[in-house]
């Protein structure tokens, strides 16, 4: 069964594909070094799996490939355009009810204070294959 929330707890360098590297590195200091007294909040990840199953579930995957496939790899000169096409086309997806409530469920775990500061940034995943390809 594919996991939508990996917990820091649960996630270490090794997750780089699922989490992104911010998140896997989180995951890898919060095991590592809280109880060597170092601070590290808690937290947790949205997996990759989400991501695509968020895309299927709205019928997205075609649609995104279509619009990437407009790109200027060459000269990127219509990279504005192309990714303001792909977020309109994101944006207009809706979450389904299990992953909004797994995502509610993990954020009220993290604290027993209603209202908890959570930082939330993108996991960036595709961008990490990238890199270490």
């Amino acid at each position: 069964m594919k996991k939508y929330i990996r917990h820091f707890k649960e996630t270490g360098i090794q997750d780089v594909s699922l989490v992104g590297g911010k998140n896997a590195s989180l995951g890898e200091m919060y095991n590592e070094l809280t109880s060597q007294g170092v601070n590290v909040p808690n937290g947790f990840a949205i997996t990759s799996h989400a991501f695509w199953d968020f895309l299927d579930e709205n019928s997205l995957r075609q649609p995104l490939q279509k619009i990437l496939t407009q790109l200027n790899t060459k000269t990127y000169a219509n990279l504005n355009q192309v990714g303001e096409k792909a977020r309109n086309l994101i944006l207009g997806g809706k979450l389904s009810s299990d992953l909004s409530q797994k995502i509610i469920e993990a954020y009220q775990g993290l604290s027993e204070k209603e209202n908890c500061a959570v930082a939330v940034r993108s996991s960036a995943t595709a961008e990490d294959l990238c890199r270490s390809a």
